[in-house]
């Protein structure tokens, strides 16, 4: 429904109101899907973390999957958001992807729930809710992957990649990044992130100084 000027005061409230909760029930969710996964996870928890009935989630969502779906996009999204912003800046093509390390395990360390969805969200999400996510949730995932591809492929036409498959190494980075970041506070939580990107940044930066000299 349009919130344009034509909307009434109240009509504008109710929209204000219904965003408002709907934004409290995904901060909520997040929290639960993050601590418990997607199967464990109770709409009933959600609920009285959002601090909502169960009869209002509900009519703001059909149901967990929906509302998985939606964390997913918006977890998606604002790792895509937080990361680009930070990368963009860099001139350097090959720092640009070494850039792309420090951004994500950052954006993981301060938000560590976001970490546990991203990773249930590229790597485990429930077959069901993968063919639920639609166009515009997948192509967040998509968009993101191509972003990084063109930075590789940026990298590439600098010299820096060598013969390599700027798509391999992009995919490779994410994978590697990911992972280790899922692993590292599964096995070692009491230790800062920072410490496992300093396993996996020196791995590209030495791939990138080999190809440079070659």
């Amino acid at each position: 429904m349009s919130t344009g000027t034509n909307s009434s005061p109240k009509e504008r409230r109710r929209i204000d109101d219904q965003t408002r909760r709907r934004g409290d029930a995904i901060a909520a969710a997040a929290a639960v899907f993050a601590e418990k996964g997607f199967h464990a996870a109770q709409m009933s928890e959600i609920a009285a973390r959002a601090e909502l009935s169960r009869a209002t989630l509900y009519g703001l969502f059909k149901g967990k999957d929906e509302l998985y779906v939606d964390v997913i996009g918006t977890t998606a999204r604002h790792v895509r958001d937080l990361v680009r912003s930070q990368v963009e800046a860099i001139q350097d093509p090959a720092e640009r992807l070494l850039g792309v390390v420090d951004a994500l395990f950052a954006c993981f360390e301060a938000n560590q729930d976001l970490l546990r969805i991203y990773a249930r969200g590229t790597h485990g999400i429930p077959f069901r809710i993968r063919e639920e996510l639609g166009d515009e949730s997948f192509e967040v995932f998509q968009e993101f992957g191509d972003w990084l591809a063109e930075l590789a492929e940026t990298a590439g036409r600098a010299g820096r990649l060598g013969g390599l498959d700027p798509r391999g190494v992009s995919t490779t980075l994410i994978g590697s990044v990911t992972m280790t970041a899922t692993r590292w506070i599964e096995t070692t939580p009491e230790l800062p992130l920072s410490r496992a990107a300093q396993t996996i940044r020196p791995i590209f930066e030495r791939l990138l100084e080999e190809v440079r000299g070659s």
